[in-house]
């Protein structure tokens, strides 16, 4: 479960900003399961199963998504990848934070430890990087190694816990490149020590950014499992989309219907740019006509709205069903709004959500804060200052008793984060 993320230097972000998925105990002990998850570590009790972004326009919340996508993309590339530090994109608008290192670190529970780890980097080499620990049982924390660059010297410092870390240390730090994580270094090396908090930061935080790409992901899992395309199925039902079945089908990319309908040069140009044994994925819906028969749909028929409920539906699934914390940008984009309150409320009830899995979504649309599993605590603010850099603001700072007056207030600009129209 994710407890924090912290971001420095990256995009529109230029001083660290924390976004927090703590849930108070107060209010975790009032409003129950649907609202907080019991982690049983002393240091954080409770966590949120969802939070929201509302901003403007260009304020950065896509920014934030994006560093949580490179933080596990360069936590799971940097031993492969020589060149993956060049990748990073630091704040632009101001001349101190163009060649000052980015960092990233994010707090985590994953098995019986809550864990810390973070990074900083230019486009060169790591400036830091470090790993806490804190077990459940004990509730003390323990360092796990940290790494400092030192310019004056050109070397690095390390602290390695010989009692916490076994095995081959010397060589894992020998054979760990200036531009690479030590992290990636020593799991690709076999440190079995570092697998836990290595699985949770590649594969514990799924990112969405463009939504209608994922409908590969959807139909592949249907084609290979039927108890998928089951589950698909009941979610679509769930917002009202009442399927008889899903059909999918591998065909010749060249045989798809919106191929053969294209011009013929457009034809002819995707002809010289794709394999002649290329594979794509048909869909089709099929649903109940009068006589109770099926009649299929070639999916892009099918309208937007219900499109997007399909390709959400892959990875919504996917980290319900293993317990992960789930990104989405702009979630309600095309979606009516009861489909949207579906969605939200399938990680607020245990029922549906018995893995403790987490949505982190943003959105533009006010009446979120009217569901009963939305609190203070899990709307956040993103604004850009005169600097033009991206500043985070938890909307329980405000001094309101409840998000009830939140869609007045906020459309009239009383909590900032929202665009600046000339009138």
């Amino acid at each position: 479960m994710l407890i924090e993320f912290s971001i420095q230097n990256h995009r529109s972000y230029a001083a660290r900003q924390t976004f927090s998925m703590v849930a108070s105990n107060t209010q975790a002990q009032r409003r129950g399961e649907e609202y907080a998850s019991a982690t049983g570590n002393n240091a954080v009790p409770y966590v949120l199963r969802e939070a929201c972004l509302f901003g403007a326009n260009g304020s950065g919340k896509t920014a934030l998504i994006d560093g949580v996508k490179f933080m596990g993309e360069f936590v799971e590339n940097s031993f492969k990848d020589t060149h993956s530090t060049k990748s990073r994109t630091p704040f632009l608008y101001h001349s101190q934070w163009r060649d000052a290192p980015s960092e990233f670190e994010v707090v985590f529970l994953h098995g019986e430890s809550l864990f810390q780890y973070g990074f900083a980097l230019d486009s060169d080499r790591i400036h830091e990087e470090w790993l806490f620990e804190r077990p459940n049982d004990t509730g003390r924390l323990r360092q796990i190694f940290t790494r400092e660059y030192d310019a004056k010297t050109e070397s690095y410092s390390w602290e390695i816990s010989p009692t916490h870390l076994k095995g081959e240390r010397e060589s894992w730090k020998a054979q760990t490149r200036d531009d690479a994580l030590f992290l990636s270094t020593a799991v690709h090396l076999n440190a079995e020590g570092l697998e836990r908090p290595f699985d949770w930061l590649t594969r514990g935080m799924r990112e969405i950014q463009e939504i209608e790409n994922l409908s590969p992901f959807t139909a592949s899992r249907i084609a290979e499992d039927d108890d998928w395309k089951a589950r698909v199925l009941d979610f679509l039902q769930g917002a009202d989309l009442f399927f008889a079945d899903i059909e999918v089908q591998e065909i010749n990319f060249f045989d798809q219907k919106q191929f053969r309908q294209m011009p013929e040069d457009a034809q002819a140009q995707l002809k010289s740019l794709v394999p002649d044994d290329a594979k794509t994925l048909a869909i089709r819906s099929l649903r109940k006509d009068d006589a109770q028969n099926n009649v299929g749909l070639d999916w892009h028929e099918e309208s937007s709205g219900t499109q997007i409920l399909f390709a959400l539906a892959g990875p919504i699934l996917d980290v319900l069903h293993n317990g992960l914390t789930l990104f989405v940008d702009e979630l309600n984009t095309r979606l009516h709004p009861l489909a949207f309150r579906y969605i939200t409320q399938l990680f607020c009830n245990p029922e549906t959500n018995p893995h403790n899995a987490q949505l982190v979504f943003t959105t533009h649309d006010v009446t979120v804060a009217d569901q009963d599993c939305i609190s203070k605590e899990q709307i956040w603010l993103v604004e850009k200052g005169d600097d033009l850099a991206s500043i985070l603001k938890p909307f329980s700072d405000f001094k309101t008793r409840d998000t009830g007056i939140f869609r007045r207030g906020y459309l009239q600009g009383r909590y900032g984060a929202v665009p600046r129209l000339a009138g």
